[in-house]
């Protein structure tokens, strides 16, 4: 009898190995890999960021006349990430004292050191709830103008079906702030993907399990999934976000966030096929041209507003110089070059905030300066 106990005991650990067989995993995003990505595989120029682009030289609008910026490198650096919280939680110091920076470990956790992705948010501390978004300045491109997919597994995986698990690596500092992600699908749906609390200290990794996943196929609603011209499913990472309840510690919060891994289910099984549909027709290539089109539009809106504001802040040209400074530390660090083409540092091209940053005539992320008791 004991004999059998131990069989089946067995036979259900195999299986559960081999349940996380079927399933192909990639990584969503790691930021240890993120920037050396953006500079290898070139889907953002690297040249000068958005807002060193002098407007009378960049490409203008044929309808609107307004210049086209092109979002580079340097615009989506983890230093450029944003963290926003919510209207009913924020102020000039939370917006002043809430920003990213890359943070490299001493590499006593897996054996080396690694560059991780280090979040500053200042929530009030009055008691009722708040949350906070860690997201990049500008939506991650999917598709690149021929309609192929880029930033796969840095920022987008592709065939998605079933989703399996999700697992996150993030250090905590003892605080009870939970953690989500959010994610977008091909037909723009966002998803959240509540990962828990981060009531520890140290690094650990949060595993979201789909409680709907069902192994068995023959227990599956089983359907033909069509085809062309519909886009291969795809995910996409939008945000994290932070939670602080009403009744835990307000003030300064810290977290580190290393990858997020996915495992899930193709959703199509795709084979060579006898006609490439996409070179004969050019649909795909149409709706991604115009959905980045639209993307264009909104992101040149909000560049050219955050330089118009930028022409009025105090010692724009000395914050430029700096932020530029960083910048390029950060490029040559992940192997790339420093950034061709626009205004060099220095030059009287106005410097403009990302959006969501700090306050014209604020001290800028990294300062010395201690934030107020609110």
């Amino acid at each position: 009898m004991k004999k059998l106990f131990y069989t089946i005991i067995l036979f259900v650990l195999i299986l559960g190995n081999l349940q996380e067989g079927f399933a192909i995993s990639k990584e969503l995003i790691n930021f240890d890999k993120y920037e050396k990505n953006l500079i290898k595989s070139k889907v953002y120029p690297n040249i000068q960021p958005t807002r060193m682009q002098d407007p009378n030289k960049v490409e203008k609008d044929k309808v609107t006349g307004v210049p086209i910026y092109r979002v580079s490198v340097s615009d989506m650096l983890i230093r450029r990430w944003l963290v926003t919280i919510n209207s009913s939680g924020t102020s000039v110091a939370a917006k002043r004292y809430s920003y990213c920076k890359p943070v490299q470990t001493k590499g006593v956790y897996g054996g080396k050191k690694r560059w991780v992705l280090g979040a500053r948010i200042h929530f009030h501390r009055l008691p009722y709830n708040t949350w906070a978004k860690i997201h990049p300045p500008f939506e991650i491109i999917a598709f690149n103008k021929e309609g192929k997919f880029v930033n796969i597994e840095n920022g987008v995986i592709d065939n998605t079906g079933q989703l399996f698990q999700i697992i996150l690596e993030v250090n905590g500092r003892n605080y009870n702030n939970s953690i989500t992600i959010r994610m977008k699908n091909d037909i723009d749906e966002e998803m959240d993907y509540f990962m828990g609390y981060l009531y520890f200290a140290g690094w650990k990794k949060l595993i979201w399990k789909n409680p709907n996943y069902i192994e068995n196929v023959d227990l599956r609603e089983i359907f033909r999934l069509p085809l062309y011209p519909r886009s291969i499913p795809y995910k996409k990472f939008v945000c994290f976000i932070i939670m602080r309840q009403g009744t835990e510690i307000g003030g300064d919060f810290i977290v580190y966030i290393a990858n997020v891994r996915v495992s899930y289910d193709k959703a199509i099984v795709i084979e060579e096929m006898d006609i490439d549909d996409e070179a004969a027709w050019q649909i795909i290539t149409q709706q991604q041209r115009a959905r980045a089109e639209r993307d264009r539009r909104v992101n040149t809106a909000i560049i050219d507003i955050r330089r118009g504001e930028a022409k009025r802040q105090h010692r724009a040209s000395a914050v430029m110089q700096r932020r530029r400074n960083e910048e390029t530390e950060d490029i040559r660090r992940a192997g790339g070059q420093a950034p061709a083409g626009g205004n060099q540092p220095g030059t009287n091209q106005p410097g403009a905030n990302q959006p969501g940053g700090n306050q014209p005539g604020g001290n800028q992320p990294g300062g010395n300066q201690n934030p107020p008791n609110n």
